[in-house]
């Protein structure tokens, strides 16, 4: 099913922006298609945007790295706060979802949700827009330069999750639950041709093992976020702490030092650990004993002319001929005689993994120095000691440093000690997580998935075996197979055209660069390169989303912050006449730099008119005055916003910009 929605309007009160009030209605449930907001850097376009982003994804948004809810206060005297965003959708349908923040003790947001059957506490948006409110999806229609770097970034950015949602196969997903639970009811409905207390213990295990399967995927991915969010943590002390130790030139120097002896000890012991691996590939190199034990195995199948010329299989072949090879005829008896005699030998396969076994003993032991294999694996014993101790010292030399860093600057001192938190709590949580890939436990209460689901079929096929159902069951199998199949054909084949349209559209925007897509999985892969400028990395943002929305049965807003911020002025027109596919609602908040090579473009690339609003806050008494000696501007306790496009195109003010 399609989703329509627009964005009629939005009002901020007591939070880190000017207090407003604005619309983008037209009338007869219309909107302007296109809305540019001019504010000057300071003004609160970044809460702004944070505000939109937190009320279309509801209460979620806010366990993910999202700021706290202080984060939004005016200032400390301010105890409550509130944005009410409003919506059309359906195409006459209205809803209004507000975020009520209560700034006392900890801070806290609630929401409360308005739509045709009234008012509910809580977020609660129709069933028609569920599909697209939340944080991953919301997170594409709120558009910006981290968002487009995020889009190369696997940890940040699922760009095939996106496809597939815009594009509703989840829906395949959804069929294949319904057909599993209409093959259940069969099984419910069908009885049992045993005993009741069979059916029943059958159905409660299919019952059972599928909660079972539901509770370890939910755990799992609740701590393999916690692990993700932990990482990402990391990473970014990581690179605060680098970044306040290049204020040193003796300490960068030191550390970078440091980490390249660690590193390249750590590379030692790697090289010396897969020496040792493959050299215990071959039994006879772990000790001389067992070395001679294997030939003297070989010895004696020698001597006693095993496994012999004839296999088992030889003598069943005749006793099942009416006459022998000696031309004698074969009666029941004799046919007994041979077949018994048979089990004195060996079968084929057993004389083929002899012979093999006794060429490679031949081959790799016999002929060689026994007690020189032994020798070579102490030796190599003692080297990756050394080199483990190597390592051992590298990492506490490396933790010097950074502790006597940490001596002299507090800060960085702070920082290490969270770092060193985190990691233990990594630690932690990665011996958790080693369960779900133990494959060892096979018991119903195995926190391995694959295990879980081959138990779940079994299972299926004892309750499908007790009320028979098993052709019922059989055409369940092969439909889930068809839905599988057509959701990995749909998801490469539409991944390869908003690919290839991307490129096209990048192609125009960058005829001289040859940055380009070279494929949609968790993120954008780009042809032979990790990332671009961040004037590239925009302009393949902007590519992939007008190619993804313009494709779509979706009629949805998309919001932009600083449209053309590091874009080159030669491109900014090509992006301008883009802009008019993304989505069937675009609006952007801009600063008056990037009015330049992008308004006018813009303008004759639009369909209708273009909606302008300059909004600012209040403090300067001349900015002020010209403001009120507009007709139509509007003003709040801290804040002024003035519609039009005359003041749009003269408003500047080197101060605050």
């Amino acid at each position: 099913m399609a989703v329509d929605f627009k964005i009629l309007g939005w009002s901020a009160k007591g939070l880190r922006c000017p207090d407003h009030d604005i619309s983008f209605e037209k009338g007869d449930n219309r909107v302007h298609k296109i809305a540019l907001i001019q504010m000057p850097n300071g003004t609160g376009k970044t809460t702004t945007l944070k505000l939109l982003r937190a009320a279309l994804a509801g209460p979620k948004i806010w366990e993910d790295n999202f700021d706290k809810p202080q984060q939004f206060r005016k200032n400390k005297q301010t105890l409550h706060g509130q944005f009410e965003l409003k919506l059309l959708y359906a195409k006459h349908k209205r809803l209004t979802i507000v975020l009520d923040f209560d700034f006392s003790n900890e801070g806290a947001v609630n929401y409360i949700t308005t739509g045709p059957h009234g008012m509910d506490s809580g977020f609660n948006p129709p069933v028609g827009l569920t599909s697209v409110l939340k944080p991953d999806f919301v997170n594409l229609l709120m558009f910006d330069g981290e968002l487009a770097a995020n889009l190369l970034n696997p940890e940040h950015t699922n760009a095939q999750k996106a496809i597939e949602e815009m594009y509703q196969l989840l829906f395949l997903q959804r069929m294949k639950d319904r057909i599993d639970e209409y093959w259940n009811t069969l099984a419910n409905n069908a009885g049992s041709k045993g005993s009741q207390r069979e059916f029943t213990q059958r159905r409660n295990k299919v019952e059972a093992l599928k909660a079972r399967i539901d509770e370890v995927k939910s755990i799992k991915s609740g701590e393999e976020g916690q692990l993700e969010d932990i990482n990402k943590e990391i990473q970014r002390l990581e690179n605060e702490f680098q970044q306040e130790i290049n204020k040193s030139d003796t300490d960068k120097k030191a550390l970078a030092d440091a980490e390249a002896n660690l590193s390249s000890t750590i590379q030692l012991v790697s090289e010396k650990a897969k020496d040792i691996a493959l050299l215990m590939k071959n039994p006879a190199e772990l000790s001389a004993s067992l070395a001679q034990n294997i030939v003297f195995l070989k010895d004696s199948l020698d001597k006693v002319k095993l496994p012999g010329i004839a296999a088992r299989e030889f003598f069943e072949e005749i006793a099942d001929e009416p006459h022998c090879i000696c031309g004698r005829e074969i009666d029941p008896a004799i046919q007994k005689v041979i077949r018994d005699g048979a089990k004195k030998y060996l079968g084929s396969e057993e004389v083929a993994v002899l012979n093999a076994m006794k060429s490679d003993i031949k081959d790799r032991i016999a002929n060689s120095n026994l007690s020189a294999a032994e020798t070579k694996l102490e030796q190599l014993m003692q080297e990756i000691d050394g080199a483990q101790h190597a390592e051992i010292l590298a990492r506490q030399k490396l933790d010097a440093i950074k502790h006597l860093a940490g001596q002299n600057d507090p800060q960085i001192k702070q920082i290490n000690e969270r770092i060193d938190q985190l990691k233990e709590q990594k630690i932690k949580l990665e011996t958790k997580i080693e369960k779900y890939y133990d494959k060892t436990d096979m018991s119903d209460s195995s926190w391995n998935v694959d295990n879980l689901n081959e138990k779940l079929k079994k299972a299926n096929a004892d309750l499908a075996e007790a009320t028979g159902t098993i052709s019922q069951k059989a055409k369940r199998d092969v439909l889930c197979r068809i839905l599988d199949n057509a959701l990995i054909y749909a998801r490469r084949a539409l991944s390869e055209d908003v690919c290839a349209d991307a490129n096209e559209k990048i192609k125009v925007l960058m005829p001289n660069n040859d940055i380009r897509i070279a494929s949609i999985d968790k993120c954008l892969r780009l042809v032979e390169k990790e990332a671009g400028s961040v004037g590239e990395t925009l302009t393949v943002g902007y590519a992939f989303l007008s190619s993804l929305l313009s494709s779509a049965t979706h009629n949805l807003p998309s919001v932009v912050d600083s449209p053309t911020g590091s874009i080159d002025l030669q491109i900014r027109p090509e992006i301008a006449r883009l802009i008019p596919k993304l989505g069937d609602q675009f609006i952007a908040f801009t600063i008056s730099s990037e009015r330049d090579g992008f308004v006018a473009p813009l303008s004759q690339a639009a369909s209708e008119s273009i909606y302008f609003l300059t909004l600012f806050k209040k403090g300067d008494k001349a900015l002020e005055a010209s403001a009120r000696s507009v007709s139509g501007y509007r003003e709040s306790e801290d804040g002024i916003w003035v519609s039009g496009q005359t003041y749009f195109s003269a408003f500047h003010t080197d101060r605050q910009e």
